[in-house]
C-alpha cells in the first residue's frame, strides 16, 4: 500500500500506462478492506461502552463520545441489531482474512525465484499470521494487566488457554516448515537447494536456527509443561514467536534475493542504521497509537463483563437443592 502511488496515472510515462493489474493493486485492495472490517468489527461492540462514557463525560469530550456512539440508547431493538451486526461481521470477517495473507503469499509465488513458488505458501501464510496474531494479543495482555491492575479480569485462566492455542499453532507452524523444507531438499532443485543450505548451514543459519528455538522449541518447553505454562511463562514464549516470526519473513526475503541467477556478484545482506531506525520506529509507532487507544477509550468491554455477571446471578438464583446420596443437600443448576 505505500507505494501504490505508482498505479496513479500522474503526469509522466504512467498517464499513458497505468498498470492496475499489478500486483500491488491486489494488496491495496485487500489490506484495506481488512482494515475496514476490523475497525469495524472492534467499533460495532465498543458502542454501548462508548454511550456509557458519553453520559460520564463533560464538554468537548462528551461531544466526541456522543458523536461516536452514534444515538446509542440501550433500547431492546439496539440490542437485537447490534447482536445480529456483530454475528454478520464475525462470518465476513474470516474470508476476508484468509484471502489478505494468501494474497501476499501469491505475490512471493507469482515471481518464480527459488523458495517462494511453494503449493502450500497460502496456508503457510494464513498460519503465520494467525500464530504471531496470538503471541502479541498474549504479550499486550500481560502488559496491560500489569500496567493497569486488570488482575480482576485478566485472570490465568485466560492466559492457560491462550498459552494451549499459541502451543497448538507452534505445533502446526513447524508441520508447515518441515513439509516446506524437506519438499525443497527432496526436489533438489539446484537453485533451490542453494537457498536452502545458505539457511540451514551458511551464513544464514544463526538466524533459522533462532527462528526455530523461538517459534517451536522454546514455546513448546514453557506451554507444553503444564507447571511452566504460568503467565510469566505464556508471555515469554509469546515474545520468543514474535520476534522469532520477524525471523521467519526475514528469511523468506533476504536469503533469496542474495543469492541471484543471474552472473551477478552475491553478497551478505546486513540491514543498516537507518532500516534499523525505521523498523523500530514503526514498532515504537504502533505502540504509541496503542497506549493512546487504552488511554480514549475502555480496554475492557464494560457491558459484556455486566452480561456475564447477570448470567452467573440468573445460574446461581436457578440453583435448587437436590438430595445427594449422603442424605445432604448440594446445589445443582
Amino acid at each position: 500500500p505505500w507505494l501504490f502511488f505508482w498505479l496513479i496515472p500522474y503526469p509522466n510515462e504512467r498517464l499513458i500506462w497505468p498498470n492496475f493489474r499489478s500486483p500491488l493493486m491486489w494488496d491495496f485492495m485487500a489490506i484495506n478492506t481488512y482494515l475496514i472490517g476490523s475497525v469495524t468489527y472492534l467499533y460495532l461492540p465498543m458502542m454501548p461502552d462508548l454511550a456509557a462514557v458519553r453520559d460520564r463525560s463533560r464538554g468537548l469530550r462528551r461531544k466526541i463520545y456522543s458523536l461516536l456512539a452514534l444515538g446509542w440508547q440501550g433500547t431492546a431493538t439496539q440490542w437485537n441489531r447490534l447482536e445480529r451486526a456483530i454475528s454478520v461481521m464475525a462470518v465476513i470477517i474470516v474470508p476476508v482474512a484468509v484471502s489478505v495473507h494468501t494474497i501476499v503469499s501469491w505475490d512471493f509465488a507469482m515471481t518464480l525465484n527459488p523458495m517462494w513458488k511453494s503449493t502450500i505458501f497460502g496456508p503457510y501464510f494464513v498460519v503465520g499470521a494467525i500464530f504471531s496474531g496470538i503471541a502479541a494479543l498474549i504479550l499486550a495482555m500481560a502488559v496491560l494487566r500489569k500496567i493497569l491492575r486488570l488482575e480482576e479480569y485478566l485472570k490465568p485462566l485466560h492466559f492457560d488457554n491462550l498459552g494451549k492455542l499459541l502451543l497448538t499453532m507452534s505445533c502446526l507452524w513447524f508441520y508447515f516448515t518441515f513439509a516446506e523444507y524437506l519438499t525443497v531438499w527432496y526436489n533438489n532443485e539446484p537453485h533451490e537447494l542453494v537457498v536452502f543450505r545458505s539457511k540451514v548451514s551458511g551464513r544464514y543459519a544463526p538466524l533459522f536456527w533462532t527462528m526455530m528455538a523461538g517459534n517451536f522449541v522454546i514455546p513448546m518447553i514453557l506451554l507444553g509443561i503444564r507447571r511452566l505454562r504460568t503467565i510469566t511463562g505464556t508471555a515469554i514464549a509469546a515474545f520468543t514467536v514474535v520476534v522469532a516470526m520477524w525471523l521467519e519473513r526475514f528469511l523468506i526475503i533476504v536469503p533469496t534475493l542474495a543469492h541471484p541467477r543471474l552472473p551477478f556478484v552475491r553478497g551478505t545482506y546486513a540491514p543498516t542504521w537507518v532500516e534499523i531506525t525505521i523498523t523500530v520506529g514503526t514498532v515504537a509507532y504502533f505502540a504509541l497509537l496503542y497506549l493512546i487507544f487504552t488511554k480514549l477509550f475502555p480496554i475492557i468491554s464494560l457491558w459484556e463483563l455486566k452480561e456475564g455477571y447477570r448470567e452467573r446471578r440468573a445460574r446461581t438464583s436457578l440453583a435448587v437443592p437436590v438430595a445427594a446420596a449422603s442424605g445432604a443437600g448440594e446445589l445443582r443448576p
